[in-house]
């Protein structure tokens, strides 16, 4: 039972993760936040020391009970969690925070530069309490050591400069600049952004020390990298490498025609990976229908990738204004977005090519399709390899390519490639539906192709392979359609041999347009053109309709609503009245 708690025990303590703590990203962020962005120190120093007292009461080390104070600092011992490294990092800010905003107030009053000194003293003073406890700790990984080794040195740098030391400021600040540079290069595009700017701010201050010390060499910022090391090269590099092993765990962020881009979205990162490892998938299968799968699901979740990221692109205005006029800068993100796009052509070219090659099987060895499937013909075929032909030619005007000449020549190369092949099938085509000249002239086209492209050495060789291949099959279906075409011709020269010409003067020349005759009358007084007066043509004559079903139909009797005679007899009224004055009689 002991060495089964002690077995748990050591598992448990191989599980703890070291502490992290992005400094530089933690710190930019509050203070954007909190008034720095209209450079109001005041708000955010107030903002500092809430939050310290906040974290303190979080991790139980308030340092006040009612009127007594007790003095609580954070120890190599008892750093647990990352908010016990907040508490000296937050501190310094906030003296930071003050000391600028005395130095803003110092220029109307003199006399608060002595105050300004002391607070940046003080933001020194818990800046070197924050690394000396990162660097004695194995609870803290690489990067969060080198980071606060950087902050510390920065803050020192700035003490200096503010007092006038100018070579210890250079060292200090040269060290911090050093730091800052190896760790835009380990980590990902977009924290990789944040150390540049941070270098871009040391780089006056060094060039003024340089200005002041009067080392003219030490201007060049080449050579103020080296300075300030000291000793801690070699320690330098081990933290650094570790840091890059850490960030190659995850996909943070990827490379691609020289440029780095930060992958953010899930769904993107995602896709990367399924893309990476679909080639051993697809190396391990043989089947076309197995392979199409793949593709497939491919599409798919780049499609996904792509809206994701595009709902975010079109909240920035350069993406927008680059999509409606064509021009102006390509960002990070923009030109991941380019990235997809060129995946999603290739994969499409690679699904397309696999489908070809189960089609063109089938054609030229004329095997039978499966049920369910239709025939192949030579249309389909030409129907692919221009919607191929139609993808590459999209790839160099996608953002950020159209100046990229290696990638434009290296498409060119396939869209000849693919030209010849096009052209091969629609020759097929014709000799299908017989019609050997033109069959004759594409197949010279396609050859014209096949010597383009052979001479184009950007092409790879699987490729060239395949233009030999294509070339011997060029050279056969070109013999067939040459001896169709002869053959063809005697038939119509037969034809016209058996042609009764002397048939053909008395026939008017517009009956006997299709005929080949060479009537001396044309270029008389009299040629047989066409009948004059013309002959009455037959037309249908304009139906007439007669109405045949009245005679069969029976009428209803209207008899019970006629008037009888005893009806009118009995009749009344001033009629009958004035009818014997003389009224009404004849």
């Amino acid at each position: 039972m002991y060495q089964e708690e002690v077995e748990v025990e050591e598992v448990e303590v191989e599980e703890v993760k070291p502490l992290s703590l992005k400094v530089l990203l933690l710190i930019r962020d509050q203070q954007q936040k909190h008034g720095l962005r209209h450079a109001d120190y005041q708000r955010y120093r107030g903002y500092c020391s809430r939050r310290l007292r906040r974290i303190r009461k979080a991790v139980g080390l308030v340092q006040g009970e009612k009127k007594k104070f007790h003095k609580k600092e954070v120890s190599e011992e008892g750093l647990k969690e990352e908010k016990h490294l907040h508490i000296p990092l937050v501190t310094a800010e906030r003296a930071w925070a003050y000391y600028m905003q005395l130095k803003f107030e110092s220029n109307s009053d003199p006399r608060k530069k002595f105050h300004m000194i002391n607070r940046l003293r003080k933001a020194r003073k818990y800046g070197e309490q924050l690394d000396s406890l990162c660097a004695d700790s194995d609870k803290v990984d690489a990067r969060t050591k080198l980071e606060t080794k950087a902050y510390h040195c920065w803050l020192t740098g700035t003490l200096h400069f503010e007092t006038g030391k100018w070579a210890e400021a250079q060292a200090m600040l040269t060290q911090a600049r050093t730091i800052y540079e190896s760790l835009s290069q380990a980590v990902g595009e977009e924290e990789g952004s944040l150390f540049r700017q941070k270098m871009d701010e040391i780089t006056p201050s060094l060039r003024y020390c340089s200005y002041n010390i009067g080392d003219a060499s030490r201007a060049d910022l080449i050579a103020l990298r080296g300075e300030g090391v000291g000793g801690q090269g070699g320690d330098l590099d081990n933290l650094i490498s570790q840091t890059r092993e850490e960030q190659a765990a995850t996909l943070q962020d990827i490379e691609w025609r020289g440029r780095k881009m930060a992958v953010k979205h899930e769904k993107v990162r995602l896709f990367l990976l399924s893309y990476q490892e679909s080639e051993q998938e697809l190396a391990k299968t043989s089947q076309s229908e197995t392979k199409v799968g793949v593709y497939e699901s491919l599409l798919l979740d780049c499609k996904d990738g792509l809206q994701a990221l595009r709902d975010d692109l079109l909240v920035d205005p350069e993406f927008r204004s680059r999509q409606q006029n064509g021009e102006g800068k390509v960002g990070s993100q923009h030109f991941l977005y380019t990235y997809l796009q060129f995946i999603r052509h290739n994969i499409t070219l690679n699904r397309n090519t696999v489908l070809l090659q189960s089609m063109r099987d089938q054609l030229d060895k004329g095997e039978k399709p499966e049920e369910g499937k239709k025939t192949v013909k030579a249309q389909d075929i030409v129907r692919m390899y221009e919607n191929m032909i139609q993808n590459l030619g999209e790839i160099p005007t996608l953002a950020g390519l159209e100046e990229d000449d290696d990638l434009s020549a290296g498409i060119q190369s396939k869209i000849t490639f693919y030209k010849a092949f096009r052209s091969y099938y629609i020759a097929q085509a014709f000799i299908a539906s017989q019609k050997w000249g033109e069959a004759m002239a594409v197949f010279q086209r396609s050859m014209q192709y096949v010597g383009q492209a052979r001479a184009d050495s950007s092409l790879e060789k699987n490729l060239v392979e395949e233009l030999a291949k294509l070339e011997t099959a060029i050279e056969g279906r070109q013999f067939v359609a040459h001896a169709n075409s002869i053959l063809e011709t005697e038939m119509a020269t037969d034809k016209m041999a058996g042609l009764e010409l002397n048939t053909a003067k008395t026939v008017p020349l517009v009956d006997r347009l299709d005929q080949y005759y060479e009537d001396p009358d044309l270029v008389k007084g009299k040629p047989n053109l066409i009948n004059f007066p013309p002959e009455f043509s037959p037309i249908p004559c304009k139906p007439l309709f007669y109405d045949v079903a009245l005679y069969h139909v029976e009428m209803p009797s209207l008899d019970h609503k006629l008037e009888t005679a005893d009806a009118g007899a009995g009749a009344g009224g001033l009629g009958g009245w004035l009818g014997g004055w003389g009224w009404g009689k004849k």
